[in-house]
């Protein structure tokens, strides 16, 4: 169940970037394109990377600001709440960076053009679920502390069984991916229901905020069952991870979201 976290987040952040490149492909290898679609798409392709870069960006800090608002033993809760409010923020503005995209998509190709682009797309999508998966940097900040790291703690079978029923999410979680993929087959057909993905985009973000909220309640759980030294050491071994891990190219971001 606690790997399954790692679904937490932008569903569709990977599907936009490929996209934007398989848009600029499509400009330049399609001859049944006209100059001015190629125009066209090749500025749709700039903007969806510029927007999807400045979301993900602000999404990455504010994930590092709700770890370090969780890094103290005393929480702050107006500031786990600031934290938490720009996360879900990020995720909304890129699901609707998605949408935005899609319907520009359909305002530059014919039905036939854009059958043609889908087939690239799958083409170039060799493993679709992949392209749900949030980047392997911010799926390690939902999954710490992981169990490894509490059973390092030494602390007892009651403990650590308060703290495991802090993980029943498995139901938001199966919804969350029944919603991306209601949404991703919207957005496979040309004819698009935009009402449609607008609702769909609302449940998936409630479910992320819920998420973040089941993130505070666990995250207090584990401060009744720690006692401070025992808190300490634990962010001793979190600060230690998030070290090990380092940032990642976008190339060693694929390679991990395959091995995970």
């Amino acid at each position: 169940m606690r790997s399954s976290l790692r679904w937490i987040g932008i569903w569709v952040l990977a599907a936009t970037v490929s996209f934007s490149l398989g848009a600029a492909c499509l400009a330049d290898d399609k001859p049944d394109i006209s100059e001015s679609q190629k125009d066209q798409l090749k500025a749709l392709a700039a903007n969806t990377r510029d927007r999807t870069g400045r979301e993900r960006d602000a999404l990455r800090r504010a994930r590092m600001d709700l770890l370090k608002a969780y890094s103290t033993y005393d929480i702050d809760d107006h500031r786990v709440k600031s934290a938490s409010d720009k996360v879900s923020a990020a995720q909304l503005s890129l699901l609707n960076v998605h949408l935005d995209n899609e319907v520009a998509l359909r305002g530059i190709l014919t039905d036939d053009q854009f059958k043609a682009f889908r087939h690239m797309m799958k083409m170039r999508m060799r493993d679709p679920q992949v392209h749900l998966l949030a980047p392997p940097e911010e799926a390690l900040l939902e999954r710490l502390p992981d169990g490894k790291m509490l059973d390092s703690l030494g602390i007892s079978a009651e403990q650590r069984k308060r703290l495991d029923t802090t993980w029943r999410n498995a139901n938001v979680i199966e919804g969350l991916k029944t919603s991306t993929k209601q949404l991703l087959d919207l957005y496979s057909t040309y004819d698009l229901d935009s009402a449609a993905a607008r609702k769909l985009i609302d449940s998936i973000h409630r479910k992320q905020v819920y998420l973040l909220d089941l993130q505070s309640q666990r995250q207090k759980e584990i401060r009744h069952v720690l006692t401070e030294d025992q808190f300490k050491t634990l962010q001793q071994e979190i600060t230690k991870r998030i070290a090990d891990r380092g940032p990642r190219r976008d190339g060693q971001r694929r390679d991990d979201d395959r091995k995970h």
